[in-house]
């Protein structure tokens, strides 16, 4: 428990919703149609919303945080 408390909250909502968009996108597309989903909302919403709008801080870290889901799923398939 102790290391959920050192992860930012703002790190884990992104986790969140990268792994809601992944599980929800696996109800009606494959593997790899799914992930490229949640890479490209992770791309825009760093990208569009936070840097071109200026509506948020665009970081590295947050796309990271939130496509970290699909690697997890990768893995869970492959192995």
């Amino acid at each position: 428990m102790d290391l959920l408390n050192k992860i930012p909250k703002d790190k884990l909502l992104h986790f969140f919703v990268g792994s809601v968009i992944l599980f929800l996108s696996l109800l009606v597309f494959n593997t790899l149609v799914s992930i490229s989903i949640v890479v490209f909302v992770a791309a825009i919403k760093e990208v569009v919303y936070d840097d071109f709008l200026g509506k948020g801080t665009p970081e590295v870290q947050d796309f990271i945080y939130t496509i970290l889901p699909c690697l997890f799923h990768l893995i869970n398939i492959l192995f």
